[in-house]
């Protein structure tokens, strides 16, 4: 008794960094097992009715213990999402071009060309045009006088139409010495920015690659852990027909109870994994993966 005991105990201790869960489930088990120690002892002396009073403790207590973790893990988790079938690779890899971080260094560039053909075209500033146009009517009063003849004044009206034309040109010559050279840097500047473009598409893809096969290894190895788990099930159930008959004892029935639980809690915590793997994808990509029921 004491060294299957110890034996279980080492078990539970290399496997707890691994299986969080797990470890949660083994140490209530462990717990279960002392509980139940001193009826092993008297084994021999138990009814039928006795043993089937144990075993519905026992699935009485997980059953409280499912609900508690494994029901909040498994809440928002699709039940068929081992069954998911993904989207061939380039359709992941054709959405990152509608990322916001994507579209925004597309528009810098963008932005950028059209200084770029701003600044070509400013060769049309060193033309001026000017031109006037005037209209109205004019009165000239003036005083006249001679050696024989008094001041006198005489008025003379007129109506008058004005306009000037005129075009004048003027230029700089720092600004004109210097133009291919600031034609030059708006030509590297765009050059910088589409290889920055290119450089964030390439980090998001690999971030999408990444997570598509992430979820396309946990989609692989799901399906085994459920038979896994499923085989388990059942030969927990052979172990408790076994129980109630009497042909093994109780530790024999909580060590087969605590493999079931490892199976069933590896399970469930691979479910939720692929469920979060998933989600990061759709965020990634904006591709919608998991349908709405």
């Amino acid at each position: 008794m004491y060294k299957v005991k110890i034996k279980y105990l080492l078990m539970i201790k290399g496997m707890k960094h691994s299986y969080p869960m797990f470890s949660f489930y083994s140490i209530i088990v462990v717990g279960l097992i002392l509980f139940v120690q001193p009826l092993s002892a008297q084994q021999d002396t138990l009814t039928r009715a006795g043993r089937i009073k144990i075993l519905e403790r026992l699935n009485e207590e997980e059953s409280k213990i499912d609900n508690k973790t494994l029901g909040q893990a498994n809440k928002n988790v699709p039940s068929e999402i081992e069954n998911l079938e993904l989207p061939p690779l380039s359709t992941f890899l054709d959405a990152v071009t509608e990322n916001a971080t994507v579209k925004r260094a597309r528009s810098q560039v963008e932005q950028q060309k059209n200084e770029y053909r701003i600044e070509k075209r400013n060769w049309w500033n060193y033309f001026r045009l000017n031109g006037a146009y005037s209209f109205g009517r004019y009165n000239v009063l003036s005083n006249n006088s001679d050696e024989y003849t008094p001041m006198y004044q005489t008025t003379m009206a007129s109506t008058q139409h004005t306009f000037n034309v005129g075009v004048s040109a003027s230029v700089g010559l720092g600004d004109l010495l210097n133009r291919p050279l600031k034609l030059k840097n708006y030509r590297y500047n765009i050059e910088q920015l589409e290889y920055t473009q290119q450089e964030v598409m390439e980090e998001r893809r690999l971030k999408v690659l990444e997570a598509y096969n992430a979820v396309t290894e946990q989609l692989a190895t799901i399906k085994a852990k459920a038979e896994t788990a499923a085989l388990y099930n059942a030969e927990m159930k052979i172990a408790e027909n076994g129980f109630i008959q009497g042909k093994i004892d109780i530790t024999t029935l909580s060590l087969e109870r605590s493999r079931r639980t490892g199976a069933v809690t590896n399970y469930e915590q691979s479910r939720v994994a692929l469920h979060n793997s998933i989600v990061l994808l759709e965020m990634l990509t904006n591709v919608k993966i998991i349908k709405e029921e």
